[in-house]
């Protein structure tokens, strides 16, 4: 919990410094290098969200078969690759999202028997899944460049989709503007200050949870030119934080 209290408890000093950084010229805001939202609301996981065994059983092509993240849980430390993917289908999760085109005009036989099940049918009777036409057409289903998680224990993480994988709305989903690319945004991401602008804008919950708001990523500022000098600034001022910030901690910590 005490990490998650840093926002209130760093030095003017510190503060005073990523308000410098941040209201230069030469600082982008997030969103002027990529736009962020959330994935696909399915309105009915269980369902739609297939084991490869599952899709063995009812034969469905694979062309209407896409892997997806279902949650933070299962993003790893570095890129999401094609050989992690492969890991989930060997391990039989529920990683196959059910993906049919709202125009789709012909469905195979497998896929309408499916449709038709017994959970189909319990499915179709959900809010989400009642208030669309047709009602088996997940909106919103996209690729994104990269996700980043929604709530964090320790810190928000931005890992980059080279499995071409969709998502949920337990995880953000990001993608490039012109201009962008994507190991300039990633080396940019794990800058200290960026780090440091993560904790004081994101939105801490009880228990050490963060959640960078998508609000707050596009106001999220990233250095582009930033001197030397000044990143020297920003880095010893979260690595030693100042004596009445350490007795501010110590204060916080008797209360938690």
């Amino acid at each position: 919990m005490e990490e998650r209290l840093r926002p209130f408890l760093l030095p003017e000093s510190t503060l005073s410094i990523y308000r410098e950084v941040s209201e230069k010229p030469d600082t982008w805001r997030f969103g002027d290098l990529a736009s962020i939202g959330i994935g696909y609301v399915s309105g009915a996981n269980k369902f739609f969200h297939l084991r490869p065994s599952q899709a063995d059983e009812w034969e469905i092509p694979a062309r209407f078969l896409h892997p997806t993240v279902r949650n933070s849980r299962a993003l790893p430390g570095g890129p999401l690759t094609k050989t992690i993917v492969e890991g989930w289908r060997r391990a039989d999760e529920p990683v196959l999202l059910l993906r049919i085109a709202k125009d789709t005009r012909t469905l195979p036989t497998p896929v309408a028997r499916y449709l038709d099940s017994n959970d189909g049918h319990r499915a179709r009777g959900g809010y989400k899944c009642r208030m669309r036409d047709p009602w088996y057409s997940v909106p919103d289903v996209q690729i994104p460049d990269f996700f980043l998680t929604y709530m964090s224990g320790r810190e928000a993480s931005l890992v980059r989709n080279d499995a071409g994988c969709t998502c949920t709305n337990s995880v953000h989903s990001v993608r490039l503007k012109d201009g962008g690319t994507r190991q300039d945004l990633l080396n940019r991401w794990y800058s200290p200050f960026v780090r440091l602008g993560c904790e004081i804008e994101g939105h801490p919950l009880g228990g050490g949870l963060l959640i960078p708001r998508p609000q707050t990523k596009r106001s999220n500022g990233v250095t582009r030119n930033a001197k030397n000098g000044l990143m020297r600034r920003v880095r010893r001022s979260v690595s030693r934080p100042s004596k009445s910030h350490q007795a501010r901690k110590r204060t916080s910590t008797r209360l938690c």
